[in-house]
């Protein structure tokens, strides 16, 4: 006992010593090692903090090692969900501030770490006023922790759906620590911005910033942060509906998250679980994860996480078309979302319930949600799109036909709107990734020419001796900085170019589809109108042919965001070996009862070794189901339509060919045109996009293929797909 009370004793004159003496550096280093460690690993960072705690008798505010120890706890606290404490420990410190006097960021610090904790419990509008006077406080010297408070305050921008002004704090940010390396806080940093950009829809950018984001955390070895990471590369690829890559990082970010110990993060985790296994028709693992996650944000007390935990219960509910108790689900999550006025997460649970009402024929209850939503302030295009759709599906059932057009009028203009935001988006998009592209290799040639300068300078220290060698040297730095200069020049004209090219394919598509938009608009406004004033017969008929025109735009609308996702590099093949054989014929006994309704043949061939192949066989499928659905509409009745496939060491071929109709042999090379339309009797009529063979096009490229358009020997088009082996080298 003895023994103990002597090392202790000894063990504060030694901390003593160096503060009083101000040499504090290896204090420092022990609270810069903390730090770190509590990124990495917050629950082993608490342990820590607590062991060296047991060094002070009494509070010591006068003492730094202390006051850092202090904050280092607390953060600890908050992140593993021990709010009430880390609470105390706040009320604490900000007693102690008028003694504090001498740490001139303490009140800065304070606030932050309140701010913090207040996002963490969801209350939002108190963290937004506590970052504002924190930002207010701190001293311009201390930038990480500007950083810090800016990178609070862009979490709160996105919790509340404002993208842009977060988009911009974060990007302030990385700006004040980029040029000092802190790289712990970029690669935190990065991953915010690559959240906020999969919020924008910018998902190229959003997977760019993650995968940086997950490059340096792999370097830190931080283990939350690469947990981070992989969580929202998976919410990325659920976004995409690449079910399989999103099961596997959310299922890595889990097990990190437990080992970790936050309990808001492994509720996450199990949330986004049960999401993909829904999607997956996994019904059980989607409720086990389920209940796992909202007994985890239960016990947290977090409104706005349990509400989206409980929204994705009610789905799982309406799956199992249990729909007493999914609504009875949905209303809980309503009422929290309300409370921590959590919007994103507010919408989801409304259309949510708006769907179980229309299923229960409850179509009084779903028109007043409808209208009560509609009213709000600041709800989206696609949102707003479909409550009206909603909307006109409830009024029909009550028989309201002219309210229930008045409905699909304005569904059909939100639909409109949300096309041109999306041609906007796109544009912007372009113009992000161009600009990233020209910052980032502008940065680079100035390293490059920082090195080149460094090296030159060296090599003048060896030769001071030789003026030979001095003019000499200096004549080549003035002739490489005049080509480096040259070269920078040549890239930013060719960045404009390139970008004036973009915006004007750009805009030549975007003229294109105005004039194809103005056929279906045209012929819906007509029928409208028609029921408006009595003058079709049939409202049952009216609504059919609506409903058709309506369709027509839906699918036009998807493949215009599809081929502009290939145009972005957006789009990500899942690549797997894949039974060529069998996928072919698959599809064509799906065909064959279609092609008998028009008394059409549709038979298969193949001239193969091995039929296995790596490829994405969902996009493959959606290539030959263009071809097959075009071969079927434009070859006339009794006409014959053969699938054939051919593989070798080179590589796969397949080929589809049809009878009369073919085309003009000058149309051949431009029928993969975005909405080009062949003269005669093969031009589209039949309710396409005109996109189908662009997007098919698309995918062969982006397997590494070519595709083409020859005559068929059978008097109609034959199309040919070939993919080498060495596609993926």
């Amino acid at each position: 006992m003895l023994f103990g009370r002597k090392v202790i004793f000894l063990l504060i004159v030694l901390m003593w010593i160096p503060l009083s003496y101000g040499a504090d550096e290896q204090v420092q280093t022990s609270l810069t090692q903390l730090s770190i460690s509590l990124e990495q690993n917050p629950k082993l960072t608490l342990g820590k903090v607590e062991e060296l705690n047991q060094l002070f008798l009494h509070p010591q505010p006068s003492s730094r090692f202390w006051f850092e120890l202090k904050v280092i706890e607390v953060k600890a606290k908050t992140r593993l969900g021990y709010f009430e404490e880390a609470e105390q420990h706040l009320y604490q410190l900000e007693s102690y501030l008028p003694v504090m006097g001498a740490f001139e960021d303490a009140p800065a610090q304070i606030k932050l770490l309140q701010a913090q904790l207040a996002l963490k419990k969801n209350d939002i509008s108190v963290g937004l006023l506590l970052l504002e006077q924190a930002r207010d406080l701190v001293p311009k010297e201390h930038v990480t922790l500007r950083s810090d408070i800016l990178h609070s305050l862009a979490w709160a921008l996105r919790y509340q759906a404002n993208y842009s002004e977060a988009e911009q704090v974060i990007k302030d940010a990385i700006s004040l620590v980029a040029p000092i390396e802190d790289k712990a806080r970029l690669a935190t940093y990065y991953n915010q911005l690559g959240v906020i950009y999969d919020y924008m829809g910018s998902l190229q950018l959003a997977l760019r910033f993650h995968e940086k984001s997950l490059n340096i955390q792999r370097q830190l070895q931080n283990q939350q942060g690469i947990s981070n990471s992989l969580y929202n590369i998976g919410e990325i690829y659920r976004d995409l509906e690449k079910f399989q890559q999103a099961l596997q990082h959310f299922k890595q970010a889990l097990e990190v998250d437990k080992a970790l110990g936050d309990p808001i993060h492994i509720a996450n985790s199990h949330g986004k679980l049960s999401q993909v296994y829904l999607k997956l028709g996994d019904i059980a693992q989607a409720l086990s994860h389920s209940q796992a996650g909202i007994e985890l944000s239960r016990a947290s007390g977090a409104n706005s996480d349990l509400a989206w935990q409980l929204s994705i219960l009610a789905n799982i509910y309406v799956a199992q078309k249990a729909l007493t108790q999914a609504l009875a689900v949905a209303q809980e999550a309503l009422t929290l979302a309300l409370e921590a006025k959590a919007k994103r997460t507010e919408h989801t649970v409304r259309i949510v319930m708006i769907e179980i009402w229309l299923a229960q024929s409850q179509y009084e209850s779903a028109l007043s949600e409808i209208e009560w939503v509609l009213a709000l302030p600041d709800i989206g295009t696609s949102y707003r799109a479909t409550l009206h759709k909603y909307q006109a599906q409830a009024l029909e059932q009550l028989g309201q036909y002219k309210l229930a057009v008045q409905s699909l009028e304005s569904f059909i203009e939100a639909r409109t709107q949300l096309y041109h935001d999306l041609d906007k988006q796109q544009a912007l998009t372009m113009q992000q990734n161009v600009e990233f592209i020209r910052q980032e290799q502008a940065l680079k040639l100035i390293q490059n020419e920082q090195a080149l300068a460094q090296a030159t300078l060296e090599n003048l220290k060896l030769q001071r001796g030789m003026g030979a060698s001095l003019l000499l040297c200096f004549m080549a730095i003035g002739i490489y900085i005049y080509k480096r200069q040259v070269q920078k020049q040549q890239f930013v004209e060719l960045e404009a170019d390139m970008m004036a090219q973009s915006l004007a394919q750009k805009n030549r598509l975007l003229a294109d589809v105005s004039h194809e938009l103005r056929t279906p608009l045209a012929a819906l406004k007509l029928t409208v109108e028609a029921m408006q004033h009595n003058i079709e017969p049939d409202p049952v008929k009216g609504f059919i042919k609506i409903q058709k025109k309506i369709s027509h735009l839906d699918n036009l609308i998807k493949d215009i965001y599809q081929s502009a996702q290939f145009d972005n590099d957006a789009m990500v093949l899942d690549k797997q070996p894949v039974d060529v054989s069998i996928l072919l014929k698959e599809i064509v006994e799906e065909f064959q009862p279609m092609y008998a309704t028009k008394q059409q043949s549709l038979t298969y061939a193949e001239e193969v070794d091995n039929t296995l192949f790596d490829l994405d066989a969902a996009r493959i499928r959606q290539v030959i189901f263009n071809l097959l659905r075009n071969s079927h509409f434009y070859t006339s009745v009794d006409g014959q339509t053969v699938v054939t496939l051919k593989m070798n060491k080179k590589g796969v071929m397949i080929s589809t060919q049809d009878s009369f109709p073919g085309v003009a042999t000058e149309d051949l090379e431009k029928i993969f045109e975005r909405l080009y339309r062949c003269e005669g009797s093969r031009s589209r009529d039949h309710g396409g996009s005109g996109l189908g063979l662009a997007i098919c096009q698309q995918i062969v490229q982006a397997h590494g293929g070519n595709i083409s358009a020859a005559h068929s020997s059978m008097g109609g088009v034959e199309i040919t797909i070939y993919i080498p082996y060495q596609a993926d080298a």
